[in-house]
């Protein structure tokens, strides 16, 4: 039984390298390729920097609907639909995707499910702090 136990956890942690390995990747899988991170984007099937990823999931949602949005002018909260878009854009230049998601705005990498390094990137860190 323990055999089969092992040969059943081998083949769990084995699986993943099997499927990277014929060229799959994950949408929002990232790597480090020449000292910079790269993100699949895997609608355009290719490796892209953080921003042409995040540029190009805007674009996947036809938007950013409202464009980029500086201090406290978000657009008027009835009139948003669901899965519209935004830049915000922090005091300091650097900016996060949102999205419109469950009736509010939400940082793209969270809807995304993307991991903390794409969640805080950016000004996605800092784009709720007051």
């Amino acid at each position: 039984m323990s055999q089969i136990k092992s040969l059943l956890t081998a083949l769990c942690l084995t699986l993943p390298l099997i499927s990277h390995a014929d060229g799959h990747h994950d949408n929002g899988e990232q790597r480090q390729h020449k000292g910079k991170t790269q993100v699949w984007h895997e609608e355009t099937k290719q490796w892209a920097s953080p921003e042409d990823f995040f540029e190009l999931e805007l674009v996947r949602l036809k938007g950013p609907t409202y464009g980029t949005r500086t201090g406290d002018n978000y657009p008027e909260y009835d009139k948003v639909q669901e899965w519209e878009t935004l830049i915000d854009q922090l005091p300091d230049g650097r900016v996060c995707p949102m999205v419109f998601f469950h009736n509010r705005w939400r940082r793209l990498p969270d809807v995304l499910a993307l991991d903390n390094n794409l969640r805080n990137y950016g000004g996605c860190r800092d784009v709720f702090k007051s």
